[in-house]
């Protein structure tokens, strides 16, 4: 369940840089290579994210899940 979060953070940020790559550069010639390394640090950044979170989440104390 743990993996899935983080995977599932990961993915949609990864999504949502590649949009924002296309919709700032798709006038672009080259905007595939732009979206596909904003997706790759959306990817990045999303994974650390989710990671911090459910870090946070485990040492909260008075927490259960």
């Amino acid at each position: 369940m743990l993996i899935a979060r983080i995977l599932g953070w990961s993915l949609l940020t990864a999504g949502l840089a590649a949009w924002l790559g296309y919709a700032l550069f798709g006038h672009y010639p080259d905007w595939t290579g732009i979206s596909i390394l904003l997706a790759c640090v959306g990817g990045v950044i999303g994974a650390v994210a989710a990671a911090a979170q459910e870090i946070v989440t485990v040492l909260r104390p008075g927490q259960t899940r």
